[in-house]
């Protein structure tokens, strides 16, 4: 994979920052490097989403920006976080990926006992 290739994930206010978070590594997964973008009101999403994702160890920060441009006589801001993945990414996802998989199934497990439960009421 060349680490010219830079995928970007656009982030909009109404997201959940470990939405972004889960999808940034999925971005990842194909390439070395990840660009998330947001206009102003999706920043405070995109940078706690870049983060936490630093503090976790998947990734490291490249590069950060802000792009600023005049569309239809208003101004656009874009705030621009580089993200280039470490090489723990791999081994740091698949163990995330089996804690995932094990927490949904005990969600599932919880939900039929409840359902089991109050059926027999």
């Amino acid at each position: 994979m060349s680490t010219t290739d830079v995928k970007e994930l656009r982030v909009n206010a109404s997201e959940n920052s470990k939405r972004i978070m889960y999808l940034a590594k999925e971005f990842l997964l194909n390439s070395d490097l990840l660009d998330v973008v947001s206009g102003t009101n999706g920043a405070p999403i995109a940078a706690r989403a870049a983060e936490s994702l630093v503090r976790l160890n998947y990734v490291t920060y490249e590069d950060i920006k802000t792009d600023t441009s005049i569309s239809e006589g208003r101004r656009r801001t874009r705030f621009i976080i580089r993200l280039r993945k470490t090489s723990d990414f791999k081994k740091l996802y698949e163990e995330n990926e089996v804690n995932r998989k094990h927490a949904i199934e005990e969600r599932e497990k919880t939900q039929e006992l409840k359902t089991d439960k109050t059926q027999e009421k």
